[in-house]
């Protein structure tokens, strides 16, 4: 199957390379003629889709450069200026790479699936757009989305929409594809399927995995709607979660090519140079504060064979770079899965929305459920579980307590882990040494493409946002 999954991706990843190769030359026009892969049967567009999807949250700029920098789980010695908060505007890889990557072949994709009478592939379709959509919202805040890649019927230049109208319209489409999923099976191959093998089942435990994460963020500015919402949620057969880390929703990359590796294979791997990434101090303070053995799994000794993290924002020079510790080399493989949500982030969320009274469960047990899921992804024991979850300083006592362990639990996982500190503003982080601003971003600057191709309408969505187009400015459910 995995060497079938190689050859798969090996040959639709052409459709979506020339067609995203296509769209960097001319996007506008090329927009207005999207029957350069209309004609291909739907489910060849699927693996591309996932592939690129994993593609930008895990790219080297955007996960590990800023987002694991800025949220203090790594620290780049050499290279300091993007840890220190000065943002290149030329670099959207996460903004180009989706809008004209799999957000315009899943588009492709669900009109494709209709026609084909395809019910599920239209579902898979919907859930992908959302996780897609819902990666831009989080990371920039209001995005072009209802008028989003419609050149074809005239709309060259859309306009933003803001995050809270996105996001209740991702959970309502994520309701719709729980539905069309429940009563199909799924009508694709597995060898297309990449990510959920065929199961349909597993992709409506994406689906509404991923409609909880939307609702919990969304919680603190729209309550009433997220309890509502959840309330019908929870505890429902209909709405299935993910139930255990067989459930896992992460893209095995083939590393078949370097086009084919894990996006931060070159900069992690044991092969690569130095480039300077070690693990952040921070992180390493409160982890050994805490008697963590995960901190083992993820750094390697330093040349005095300790674990010494590097704070944010400083620089040294390359003679001093072994006295701070690398990450351990799993984070650097080629094959390494990109990670889309987790059993363990789904119990965090549960955990949260207990602590929060959005639902009716017992936020210990749901806490350590998602610490043990945790330690187990990461081949640690029951024994090493039980010894750390019995300290004082670990047990369950609050709100603050659950979201350090989430934030600890998100090592690896830079966007996410970045998304989920500015929404909580937990841990206590100080910014960077010497930084830009005196606060951490809170997002990520509009991309100069847009400033050259819709300026009228990135301005309009800037001047509504805290402080314009600025790092500082609040994403919509912040505080």
């Amino acid at each position: 199957m995995k060497q079938t999954i190689k050859n798969i991706i090996g040959i639709t990843m052409i459709f979506s390379i020339m067609f995203m190769v296509s769209c960097e030359k001319d996007f506008d026009e090329i927009n207005k003629d999207p029957n350069a892969i209309i004609d291909v049967p739907a489910e060849y567009l699927l693996p591309g889709s996932i592939m690129n999807l994993s593609n930008a949250e895990h790219a080297f700029m955007e996960s590990l450069v800023y987002a694991s920098d800025w949220v203090q789980h790594t620290s780049c010695g050499l290279w300091v200026d993007p840890g220190r908060y000065f943002f290149e505007k030329s670099r959207s890889f996460m903004w180009d790479n989706l809008y004209s990557g799999p957000l315009m072949d899943l588009k492709v994709m669900k009109t494709k699936a209709r026609e084909e009478k395809n019910q599920s592939l239209e579902a898979v379709a919907i859930i992908l757009q959302a996780y897609g959509y819902s990666l831009l919202v989080d990371v920039y805040g209001a995005v072009p989305f209802s008028q989003a890649l419609s050149a074809e019927q005239g709309i060259n230049k859309p306009v933003y929409d803001d995050g809270e109208t996105i996001y209740k319209s991702l959970i309502d489409s994520l309701g719709r594809a729980n539905e069309l999923l429940k009563s199909n099976e799924l009508i694709v191959s597995k060898e297309y399927d990449v990510l959920c093998d065929g199961d349909a089942l597993k992709w409506r435990k994406f689906c509404n995995s991923l409609k909880l994460r939307l609702l919990v963020r969304a919680s603190k500015k729209i309550p009433a709607y997220s309890k509502d919402q959840l309330t019908n949620f929870y505890n429902n057969p209909d709405y299935p979660l993910l139930q255990s880390n067989l459930d896992n929703i992460a893209f095995d990359y083939p590393a078949t090519s370097p086009q084919t590796n894990y996006p931060l294979h070159d900069a992690l791997s044991e092969s690569s140079s130095d480039g300077g990434y070690r693990i952040s101090n921070r992180l390493v303070e409160i982890m050994t504060a805490l008697n963590d053995p995960r901190l083992a799994e993820y750094a390697m000794p330093n040349k005095d064979g300790e674990i010494q993290g590097l704070a944010n924002g400083s620089s040294v020079g390359s003679a001093e770079l072994d006295d701070y510790s690398k990450l351990s080399p799993q984070y650097g493989m080629k094959d390494r899965a990109g990670i889309f949500i987790t059993y363990s982030e789904v119990q965090f969320l549960l955990a949260e929305a207990a602590e929060s009274d959005l639902i009716i469960a017992d936020e210990t047990l749901l806490y350590e459920k998602a610490i043990k899921a945790n330690f187990d992804d990461l081949g640690l024991t029951s024994s090493d579980f039980q010894t750390f979850i019995q300290q004082s300083n670990v047990a369950y006592t609050d709100y603050e307590r659950l979201i350090i362990q989430k934030w600890i639990s998100l090592f690896g996982r830079g966007i996410e882990a970045w998304i989920e500190y500015k929404r909580t503003g937990i841990p206590d982080l100080d910014p960077a040494l010497y930084a830009n601003l005196q606060t951490i971003p809170s997002r990520f600057l509009y991309p100069l493409s847009e400033e050259q191709s819709n300026k009228a309408n990135l301005m309009d969505a800037a001047s509504k946002l805290t402080n314009g187009d600025a790092l500082d400015s609040k994403i919509w459910w912040m505080n």
